[in-house]
């Protein structure tokens, strides 16, 4: 059955980045077929940084050009349908043009900017790299408490390229409705932000609920078997805990056979996700594929932690066709979702609005995080969206900060689906509807009448987006799938813990999130495939496809040995010596030297000599460099380094101060909301800018039901009815 590959075909595409960001949202525009034509200078000094660069440019026509005012990008931008530019930046390459300039020459174009940082803020100019970003933003306190840390994945390269894919995506669609060319524009900064959302929130009278955070100095199930393989398991699930004690022989006769687990969050930190030291010592009794099998058979969520690539041998990833191969004989990772496609009628007209996605309605059945993050950059690009609750609501909002960041914006209807009438409410919401999303357990939407099958049989246009833990089939498909799992089956935990280290868990949950914004993608893809040829979809993500997407730089290579992935320092302060955080006499300071000569001048700023090639730097290069650069406060090597050109940065120890930011408000990368209950409530908003758009200008997170009898009232429902059905509990 035709997949992804011939949504976009017929378009043609400029590719004009640089690094990696640009280069997967090409990668993915090129799995959804269409012709990239990438203009690179003679010398693009990232295939030496990424050596998946090649792979992740292989679908493209190349041309090497000598500078971007070559007459050969003129006269392809007046030819393309899309432009992708900017990226990250590299001493002493500049690949950059002006995308307001290019714009007002060619107004059909629609064009992606990835810069560095936003306009708005005092250094939008400083140089656009991984580490700098991250220690300028505040994500690197986000980890522990009393000490930076680096996160292992690219957390500003992977925000901006899903981002920058939604923003994309959206404005092109918003052409094709009748609108014109329009710039996208994302930043680095604001992809680091994208993981920070259930954190940084504020409200002017806070409670314990709205207080609580997942605990920095994260302690999760990760344990040390007896064959010296780690697994990790999650509780929280109906009976996860009970079951799990008696598989473990621990005897405690407080841990009833029903006892879910869940995590504590008045206990010490340590023992948020569960007893650590009694797991631990019980654990260290069996080998790990015995307890993995008999805690799998107990249907409690439990992976083994794996090296990167050791997954990729999986039944299940088989099933999910989730790698690809190159014509050198390489495999990678393919695109982060699948679709297939039904005929629908004729494309509709096109609904006037300023929005890219004003008078589509977007139908969200998602709880917790992949489902809800699904829809919220369709929030951003206008679309209604109407989240669809039961009368208890989404079980996110016992957490109010992780339901805050995946529903702003929305409306909601509170509705008992059991029912007769709570289920003609819904068929009423399926025929309004443009596109339907749920993060169900596999088999949970057929047996609601909501799978793809059964919607598109009532309406043949219709858009539906599941998305799952390990995908909706397959001998893993009925797995309960969570993050900190997938984290270690995909090989992240391995490499976040460091050099000689135990693996880490992301506290950032970046499989989850990322999940929605790969779902957000595919929902776009097949607006854009209805608004060509009247298609309806079938899509299908999970968090297995995010969290092989988020790891694009691994492949294997035709002899069959993985490359790519890099793997935190033992102090997990970065990857290289000149690619570091380094404590200063009065805090921390980030370098960045990826060049042989800004590593010379690195030296040279320190006095420092002696130093063999940059190359050949290690743990006694790195202990040299931490040693001088204590001896002096972090401004005073701020002003040293930029004096001989030396890239570097301070590490923000508190990020919640962008809450404050006016620029970032401005441009409504923070919103303010009133809530009944927590009065003024700041939080992260929209994370990229579309130039012609206006900003949806919805901004609050609906209380359970607020926007209920509205709903019902534009369904057709009668004044009397809708009375009758509140009364009755049919809807709240």
């Amino acid at each position: 059955m035709p997949g992804i590959e011939d949504v976009l075909k017929g378009l043609t595409v400029l590719d004009l980045g640089c690094g990696m960001a640009p280069a997967l949202v090409t990668k993915v525009l090129a799995e959804a077929g269409a012709r990239i034509i990438r203009l690179e200078a003679e010398t693009d000094p990232f295939y030496g940084v990424y050596p998946a660069y090649r792979l992740w440019h292989g679908m493209k026509d190349i041309e090497k050009i000598p500078s971007l005012s070559a007459p050969r990008v003129a006269a392809l931008l007046a030819q393309a349908d899309i432009c992708v530019m900017g990226g990250e930046d590299f001493p002493a390459f500049s690949w950059r043009l002006d995308p307001a300039r290019i714009a007002a020459r060619h107004p059909d174009l629609t064009i992606l900017n990835i810069t560095g940082y936003p306009d708005s803020l005092p250094f939008h100019d400083r140089p656009a790299a991984e580490i700098l970003v991250q220690a300028r933003s505040g994500f690197c306190f986000e980890h522990y408490s009393d000490k930076p840390y680096v996160a292992a994945f690219a957390a500003a390269n992977y925000g901006a390229a899903l981002l920058g894919l939604s923003a994309l995506l959206g404005a092109f669609y918003g052409k094709l409705a009748g609108g014109g060319g329009q710039v996208a524009s994302v930043s680095l900064f604001e992809g680091v932000l994208n993981w920070c959302t259930p954190y940084w929130v504020a409200g002017d009278k806070p409670d314990g609920r709205l207080r609580f955070v997942m605990p920095r100095d994260p302690h999760p199930l990760i344990f040390r078997c007896k064959d010296g393989k780690y697994i990790h398991f999650v509780l929280g699930s109906a009976g996860s805990k009970g079951r799990l004690y008696r598989i473990l022989k621990i005897d405690d006769p407080s841990v009833a056979i029903d006892d879910a687990g869940f995590p504590n969050p008045i206990g010490p930190p340590k023992h948020y996700f569960g007893d650590v030291d009694t797991l631990a010592a019980h654990v260290a009794n069996f080998n790990s594929d015995e307890l993995v099998a008999a805690i799998i058979a107990a249907e409690v969520a439990v992976e083994n932690v794996l090296q990167p690539g050791e997954c990729w041998s999986d039944p299940q990833v088989a099933h999910n066709a989730l790698l690809r191969e190159a014509p050198g004989g390489e495999t990678y990772a393919g695109p982060p979702f699948a679709a297939s496609w039904t005929a629908g009628p004729p494309p509709a007209a096109p609904a006037a609005g300023s929005a890219p996605l004003a008078g589509l309605r977007v139908l969200d059945f998602g709880a917790l995080v992949a489902g809800p993050f699904s829809s919220l950059p369709l929030v951003d690009l206008g679309a209604d969206v109407i989240k669809v609750e039961a009368l208890t609501g989404d079980i996110a909002r016992h957490v109010p900060r992780c339901f805050f960041g995946c529903n702003r914006g929305k409306r909601s209807i509170a509705v008992d689906m059991k029912t007769p009438e709570g289920a003609e409410i819904v068929r009423r919401l399926f025929a309004s509807a443009d596109a339907v999303i749920n993060n169900y357990r596999p088999g949970v939407s057929a047996r609601l009448g909501m799978d793809p099958e059964s919607l598109q049989a009532q309406k043949p246009g219709i858009i539906v987006l599941e998305a799952t833990g390990y995908g909706s089939t397959g001998p893993s498909g009925q797995r309960p799938g969570y993050d900190m799992v997938l984290q270690a089956f995909c090989g992240f935990e391995y490499l976040a813990g460091g050099e000689g280290n135990a693996p880490v868990w992301n506290r950032s949950s970046m499989i989850d999130y990322a999940a929605g914004l790969c779902g957000a993608a595919a929902v776009l893809l097949a607006l854009i495939h209805r608004r060509r040829t009247g298609a309806g979809a079938s899509l299908r993500t999970s968090l297995l496809h995010s969290g092989f997407f988020m790891l694009s730089e691994l492949f294997r290579d035709a002899g069959g040995a993985f490359k790519g992935a890099r793997m935190l320092n033992h102090q997990q302060t970065g990857f290289h010596p000149s690619e570091a955080v380094y404590e200063t006499e009065d805090g921390w300071i980030a370098v960045f030297a990826p060049s042989e000569a800004m590593a010379g001048a690195l030296l040279r700023a320190l006095d420092l000599d002696g130093f063999p090639p940059r190359a050949a730097w290690a743990a006694a290069e790195s202990e040299k460099l931490g040693a001088a650069m204590r001896r002096e406060t972090t401004e005073s090597l701020c002003s040293r380094f930029a004096g001989h050109g030396v890239w570097a940065e301070p590490v923000l120890q508190d990020g919640n101060i962008w809450l404050q930011d006016e620029g970032l408000a401005a441009r409504k990368t923070v919103v303010t909301w009133q809530d009944q209950k927590y009065g003024g409530v700041k939080m992260l908003g929209t994370l990229f800018q579309l130039s012609r758009a206006a900003h949806s200008g919805h901004d609050a997170v609906p209380a359970l039901g607020a926007d209920t009898s509205a709903i019902l009232q534009e369904l057709g429902f009668s004044a009397d009815k809708i009375a009758d059905y509140f009364a009755r509990r049919i809807v709240g």
